[in-house]
């Protein structure tokens, strides 16, 4: 993660900025088809300048025939600043003997959102989850509704308040192991004899963006 950010982008990123601000780098993103909406990979960006960013893969490649110069959305969420960004550009691989860097060209800046940024799928799978404030390890079934990669939203009988945590492992395929993910309840929706959470995962470090990528990016393939 990037360090303090300059104050001067704090509550200031529009399309008429002229460049993107350092402090992005490192932000974790997903890249998309701009056109199906397709999610291709998940990886984390690195600025270059105002009109190329570069960004290593850091989950599996989706799909193997990306075309050069195929429009992409790129989005992605810095919880350091609580900010979301969304950025078009025109994707290429940095060489071709390889496929973990990709260029960005052509960028275009879209906006910033403090709201949610990552993509969210509907996606129907089994899930537990344990309030970590309790010290007995207590697994509660949940049906999970919907996810991304900045967060998920599951339904469970239980009631929990707002802002606790907890952690959330998901029913995989077959041979798959998830380690548990920590997260943070955001919002509540009271559904009859249910609730339904939307959460934000945290305890974010490098390995665990990896673990959470892969494990959406699996949910949704299993769909």
């Amino acid at each position: 993660m990037a360090g303090n950010p300059n104050a001067s982008y704090i509550g200031h990123y529009a399309k008429e900025n002229t460049s993107i601000p350092g402090v992005y780098n490192g932000m974790r993103m997903e890249v998309l088809d701009e056109e199906s909406g397709e999610l291709l990979f998940g990886g984390s960006v690195q600025v270059q300048n105002e009109h190329l960013i570069e960004v290593f893969r850091t989950s599996e490649l989706l799909r193997a025939d990306i075309a050069e110069g195929l429009p992409v959305s790129v989005r992605g969420f810095n919880a350091y600043q609580n900010c979301g960004i969304l950025i078009s550009g025109r994707l290429s691989k940095l060489a071709q003997n390889q496929d973990k860097t990709w260029l960005v060209r052509q960028v275009d800046l879209k906006g910033r959102d403090t709201g949610r940024s990552f993509s969210r799928r509907p996606i129907r799978a089994e899930g537990w989850v344990r309030p970590l404030a309790e010290r007995e390890e207590r697994w509660i079934p949940c049906k999970v509704v919907n996810a991304s990669s900045g967060g998920v939203c599951f339904r469970v009988p239980e009631r929990f308040g707002p802002e606790d945590k907890l952690s959330i492992r998901f029913r995989l395929r077959r041979g798959k192991e998830q380690p548990p993910l920590n997260i943070a309840i955001r919002r509540i929706t009271e559904l009859g004899d249910m609730f339904e959470y939307g959460t934000e995962f945290v305890d974010l470090d490098s390995e665990v963006d990896m673990v959470i990528i892969r494990t959406i990016i699996t949910l949704q393939n299993m769909q």
